[in-house]
């Protein structure tokens, strides 16, 4: 099914493309338009490899041309919603100025084409300056406790510009006790990665309890449950799978399988312990399996969206399969569900719906 979906955006987006292409032909009056059409076409081919890196992973010369699919369709996203809202406001001033003229013209083709470059660049910036979002709460614990949260790393997927070191060196600016992956670590096969640079870098982390990790639903589409605890393996990162921790004696930690893995009722993994009970589940919208016994659920994976109108498509989305909420904090009575929109990138290697994000939880 998602391959067809695929199949069909891709379809759709090459209509729009060759629609785009014949307009700018026509405006700007270029003569020797056939050489241009293909010229514009072949260009307009190049985020099609994006719809091929997703089915066939590893292969390099299609992800590095992907990679140029994913900026180049970025590009044309922004490029016709700024000729949509260009052209909207020149059609205004004719109305008020009472003048009839073309609604598209170059100045406008020129106009939407810097906005777009220009959004683009700050989406791209966003992806690589984190915020640092802060919450305090009380559940119970009798010490203070720090917990440091990342979502959605994407460790190798095409498109991302992502720096483990970097990665590294912004989670121990936190002074964390404890530090928390919640999923999508890694997107890739796990032999197309590096995994002694990974593990390498990752134990560079400071922090005083560990650090915990649950997977995520990237992680299933290369690789199966084996794979994935043979890529934590030799590394500083203890992947719960369906199990409870404890921390410092004063709160439990419980990590959920993502569902596209299989997993156990959330009911079978927890102890009876009266301890504050803290899950892990990377995809927030089966939060009510833990409303009712957990003081917290810390989520990912939706990534706000990640590009304009992504966010709203997903609120939409997610209230209408889910009732659930996709990005913030949310409290329900004495439970709260906190959704971080994630370090890295999916696919497009800027983020225009908020900046990367760590999450720190004071407790």
């Amino acid at each position: 099914m998602r391959i067809i979906i695929l199949l069909l955006g891709a379809i759709a987006y090459y209509l729009i493309w060759f629609l785009a292409v014949k307009m700018i032909l026509q405006v700007f009056h270029i003569k020797r338009r056939i050489p241009f059409f293909v010229g514009g076409m072949i260009l307009g081919g190049i985020p099609l490899f994006c719809v091929m890196d997703y089915i066939f992973r590893g292969i390099p010369f299609v992800e590095g041309i992907a990679y140029a699919g994913y900026l180049l369709l970025g590009f044309f996203i922004y490029y016709i919603l700024s000729l949509g809202f260009v052209a909207l406001i020149r059609k205004i001033i004719y109305l008020i100025k009472k003048e009839k003229k073309q609604l598209i013209e170059k100045s406008s083709i020129l106009l939407a084409t810097g906005m777009s470059f220009g959004i683009c660049l700050w989406g791209i910036l966003a992806a690589q300056i984190p915020e640092y979002t802060y919450q305090r709460m009380d559940i119970g614990l009798k010490e203070h406790l720090k917990i440091t949260v990342v979502s959605d790393i994407h460790y190798g997927a095409t498109g991302s510009l992502l720096s483990l070191e970097r990665l590294v060196e912004n989670i121990n600016k936190t002074e964390a006790d404890v530090v928390l992956f919640v999923g999508d670590v890694f997107d890739n096969k796990i032999k197309h990665l590096d995994h002694t640079f990974f593990a390498d870098t990752m134990r560079k982390i400071s922090c005083s309890y560990g650090v915990y990790a649950v997977t995520g639903n990237h992680e299933f589409m290369q690789n199966d449950l084996e794979q994935i605890q043979a890529w934590y393996q030799d590394t500083n990162i203890h992947l719960l799978l369906d199990e409870e921790v404890i921390i410092h004696q004063s709160v439990r930690i419980a990590g959920r399988i993502d569902y596209r893995g299989g997993r156990k009722e959330i009911k079978d993994i927890f102890s009876d312990s009266t301890l504050p009970l803290i899950v892990l589940d990377h995809q927030p919208q089966y939060f009510r399996d833990a409303k009712d016994v957990a003081d917290l659920q810390i989520s990912g994976h939706t990534h706000n969206g990640q590009i304009f109108p992504g966010e709203i498509l997903l609120f939409l989305l997610n209230q209408l399969f889910f009732q659930s909420p996709s990005d913030g904090v949310h409290q329900y009575g004495d439970f709260t569900l906190a959704i971080t929109r994630g370090y890295g990138t999916w696919g497009f290697p800027m983020r225009l719906t908020g900046p990367s994000q760590i999450m720190v939880f004071e407790l």
